[in-house]
């Protein structure tokens, strides 16, 4: 039977103290740079890996991030998701963390999965995506102290923690692209209300068609949930205007890529006869015929801002409330 590696074994190799190396694994204590680095070198080399049961012991901490998804049937073909959480990965395999998934029926008032979960001791802290807008159970959490930081949502107030995108500095960029291009007559296809980043992607959309002094007709606004089947739905209602709009933009790319889809079956040619515009910027979303025009929120960046001010509050680096925007870019494709 192959022997375990022990913090013993990496201190005779490297000829230092079994301090000196738990001190180089925490990455707490003094220790030389030379000293760490040979010391790192042998872990390496010998195929060290850490006891969590015992660190977790040691320290009263179970080692376990949880991260709250919505459930659904496709939760690991979401791209949106995926490249979160691969951000939130790059983070937490380099501090001896693990993470726990808790898939939560958004639509279920009563599920307190989240609250629960923070008072089991299962959880160092918590992540939470796509929170829904005035979710009761959000203050409850808020109010037990839990470590806990909201991810693509914002919620001001000095008991939340949340890393947002500049999501209506994404629309206004979005309408104000569309406007150069010649376009007047532009259609919004929304995403989830119940959503903040949802509702700030149509308060921009409403603001530039305002500042540019474009009607902002209500039949060209239709919500799409940020789900693609009935985004291809809602654009079909588009074609068939009197004034049919010569832009669409929407509020995601699963949403655009419907609706490129749904443009193309009416007959009608993009960006010729009707540009398309959407919101992320997920890998697929330069692949579709013709490759979509988009925003890009930094979804990686996002997973790794909030993992890395999770795992400081609790190690009680840093202090709620922390409110934290980052920014996006247009990306200039053949949609439009």
């Amino acid at each position: 039977m192959h022997k375990k590696v022990t913090i013993a074994d990496i201190a005779r190799r490297t000829n230092v103290s079994k301090m000196t190396v738990s001190r180089v694994l925490s990455g707490k204590g003094p220790v030389a740079i030379e000293t760490a680095k040979r010391v790192r070198e042998i872990i390496d080399e010998m195929g060290y890996q850490p006891n969590l049961i015992a660190r977790s012991l040691s320290s009263k901490r179970s080692m376990i991030i949880g991260v709250i998804v919505p459930k659904t049937e496709s939760i690991f073909m979401d791209e949106y998701i995926a490249q979160v959480l691969s951000g939130v990965m790059s983070i937490i395999k380099d501090n001896d963390y693990r993470i726990m998934l808790f898939p939560m029926d958004l639509q279920r008032e009563q599920d307190t999965l989240y609250v629960d979960t923070a008072r089991s001791n299962m959880i160092d802290g918590l992540l939470l995506l796509k929170t829904k807008v005035d979710d009761p159970k959000l203050p409850v959490l808020a109010k037990s102290g839990f470590p806990f930081v909201l991810i693509n949502h914002k919620r001001i107030g000095e008991e939340y923690n949340f890393i947002d995108t500049r999501n209506i500095q994404g629309a206004k960029i979005a309408v104000q692209y569309l406007y150069e291009r010649g376009h007047r007559n532009i259609a919004f296809v929304a995403g989830s209300l119940n959503e903040t980043n949802g509702k700030d992607r149509l308060k921009g959309f409403e603001e530039a068609m305002i500042e540019l002094r474009l009607e902002c007709r209500k039949n060209c606004i239709v919500c799409g949930d940020f789900n693609k089947d009935k985004a291809y739905q809602e654009v079909g209602k588009l074609l068939v205007l009197d004034e049919r709009p010569t832009a669409i933009f929407c509020a995601d790319d699963y949403m655009a890529i419907a609706a490129i889809q749904r443009i193309k079956e009416a007959g009608l040619t993009i960006p010729k006869d009707i540009a398309v515009i959407g919101f992320d910027n997920i890998e697929l979303s330069a692949y579709v015929q013709p490759a979509l025009t988009t925003i890009q929120q930094p979804l990686h960046e996002l997973g790794v801002k909030a993992i890395e001010l999770l795992l400081n509050l609790i190690d009680g680096k840093q202090k709620t409330p922390v409110h934290k925007f980052l920014n996006v870019e247009l990306i200039k494709r053949q949609s439009c």
